[in-house]
C-alpha cells in the first residue's frame, strides 16, 4: 500500500495520543475513563483476524455501540463479574493515518498486550491491530469507532477488560 499523498503527521500525533490515553485508562485500572474516549454513540468491537480473513460477520469478543454499553461493562467488571486479579500493559505503535474524509480520520496502530497475573507472571495476552475512526470536535479527539483485531482467536486466558 502506498503512503498517502497528504502530510498526516499532526493527525497521527493526535490519534497516537488518543491511543495512549486509551491504553493508560485500562493499564492504570481507570476503566471509568475508557468510555469517555468515545463519542456518545461510539462503537467498540473486538473482531479476531480469522473471522475478518474469512469474511465472517459476528463472533465478536466484545461489541458495544454506545458509551452507555461501555459504562455497563465497566459496572459489571467492578461489581458483578468475578475474576482473578491481573494487570494489563499496552504497547501501542505510532498511528498511521490511512485517510481523512468528511472530518473522520481513519487510522491504524499495532498493539501488544501483556497480562501480569496475581502471582506476578507476565505473558503476551494479545497482539494485533487497532482500526480507528476518530473525530476532533472542539479541539478534542475521540473515537467514533475502535475495531480491535487480535492476530489470533486463541488467548492464554479469558479477555476480561477491553484490549
Amino acid at each position: 500500500m502506498n503512503a498517502p499523498a497528504a502530510d498526516f503527521t499532526e493527525l497521527e500525533r493526535v490519534v497516537g495520543r488518543l491511543n495512549q490515553l486509551y491504553g493508560m485508562s485500562i493499564d492504570e485500572d481507570r476503566l471509568e475513563d475508557w468510555p469517555k474516549l468515545f463519542v456518545e454513540d461510539g462503537r467498540y468491537i473486538i473482531d479476531p483476524r480469522e473471522n475478518r480473513d474469512l469474511g465472517l460477520d459476528g463472533g465478536y469478543w466484545m461489541y458495544y455501540t454506545s458509551q452507555g454499553m461501555m459504562r455497563d461493562r465497566v459496572t459489571a467488571l467492578r461489581h458483578v463479574n468475578v475474576f482473578n486479579k491481573h494487570y494489563y500493559r499496552h504497547i501501542i505503535s505510532d498511528a498511521f493515518v490511512d485517510s481523512v474524509e468528511d472530518g473522520v480520520i481513519a487510522a491504524r496502530s499495532n498493539y501488544l498486550l501483556v497480562e501480569t497475573n496475581w502471582e506476578g507472571k507476565s505473558q503476551l495476552l494479545s497482539a494485533g491491530v487497532y482500526h480507528d475512526k476518530v473525530s476532533i470536535e472542539n479541539g478534542e479527539a475521540r473515537f467514533l469507532e475502535k475495531v480491535v483485531v487480535p492476530d489470533s482467536f486463541h488467548t492464554s486466558t479469558a479477555i476480561i477488560s477491553p484490549i
